[in-house]
């Protein structure tokens, strides 16, 4: 088709108005032409756009830049979650080391898992929408995987502690200590001569020489099990500390201390005499286990160990 330089265009109107004639160059006719071609290609274009989620305009429309945004979180995500994976698995090793320490078992590895597979990749390089929502349904299983090791590990450690602490108080309630901070040991546990008689007796404890009012302490944690005065003895203190173990201190000046008290070591319950059968101010001082008396000695670790 040959296009000619101009074209004519004649408008007649309905009424009696005269006719008018108007003409139009040919580059103004393809301009006007081409741009309602540009306008119907834009058209089509928007409309697709709008169905695929993007514009036809650099930076892409609403979805197509929610898209590059959760693929942006997605990714920070997945690296939050492969740091946090590791940290747990570092704590799960000092766990084992303290589980060790305290000669307990360590945790087994079906435990651990809680329950679940294998760990689970996830990656959202090129993933379209549908694969980074179900991206996000990996990252949060791997996630409540996580927190069940995490409350598995709590109740390790709560385990641990609850062993330490039964531990320490069995500790606690073992003798290990002097009744006194002063003093020196004048007759031991076992046969001596008696003092009054001059025969072969056994001597049930140890005994302290100290002068008359030096406090007497609680070697150990428990509770007071009598104040009295007894023959042979004067006046008794006994502590009970449990396990069949029982402490006695003997020619006493002075309890401080009444039956069913509960004293810690290191407490004062008492103040020394000479009450009894004694032949100078001292304390005696027995150890004894399911009734019988044992060599106290064996309880009294240091002299000199600080008081807690």
């Amino acid at each position: 088709m040959k296009f000619k330089k101009s074209y004519t265009f004649i408008y007649m109107p309905d009424d009696d108005a005269p006719s008018r004639a108007f003409k139009v160059p040919r580059w103004a006719l393809l301009g006007v032409l081409g741009l309602v071609c540009l306008g119907c290609v834009l058209i089509v274009m928007t409309g697709l756009g709008l169905r695929s989620g993007a514009y036809w305009w650099p930076g892409g429309g609403p979805l197509a830049r929610r898209n590059v945004t959760l693929e942006q979180t997605l990714a920070q995500l997945e690296n939050k979650v492969e740091d946090l994976r590791d940290q747990v698995a570092v704590v799960r090793g000092l766990q084992d080391r303290v589980a060790a320490a305290l000669d307990l078992p360590p945790m087994d590895d079906e435990t651990f898992a809680a329950g679940i597979g294998g760990r689970q990749q996830f990656s959202v390089a090129g993933a379209g929408p549908e694969a980074m929502v179900g991206q996000q349904g990996v990252a949060g299983q791997d996630l409540d995987k996580m927190l069940r090791q995490v409350r598995i590990q709590k109740q390790g450690y709560l385990a641990m502690i609850d062993s330490l602490e039964t531990r320490q108080n069995i500790r606690d309630h073992i003798p290990s200590v002097a009744p006194a901070d002063i003093g020196w040991i004048s007759s031991r546990f076992g046969f001596r001569k008696d003092p009054f008689t001059g025969r072969q007796t056994f001597h049930k404890g140890l005994d302290f020489v100290v002068p008359v009012g030096t406090p007497v302490h609680a070697t150990a944690d428990g509770t007071v099990a009598a104040v009295q005065q007894q023959r042979g003895y004067g006046r008794v203190v006994k502590i009970d500390h449990g396990n069949g173990l029982m402490t006695v201190y003997a020619h006493l000046d002075k309890a401080l201390v009444r039956k069913g008290d509960h004293v810690k070591r290191w407490d004062t319950i008492a103040l020394s005499g000479n009450t009894g059968r004694s032949s100078a101010p001292h304390v005696h001082y027995e150890v004894r286990q399911d009734g019988r008396p044992v060599n106290p000695a064996a309880y009294v670790l240091d002299r000199g160990s600080p008081r807690s």
